[in-house]
């Protein structure tokens, strides 16, 4: 896997942060599906 982009970093900073489990889960699972694409750089989405 590629260098994560900014967006990506953003939402995992964002879980970190929040203390509802849920709101941590919605940023987390941002990357997990973004990173998750292709391992293809160009076909991978953005967070």
């Amino acid at each position: 896997m590629g260098e994560l982009s900014n967006q990506c970093k953003q939402h995992l900073e964002d879980a970190l942060a929040n203390e509802d489990p849920r709101e941590k889960d919605f940023h987390i699972r941002q990357v997990i599906q973004a990173a998750g694409m292709d391992d293809d750089a160009d076909e991978r989405r953005q967070c």
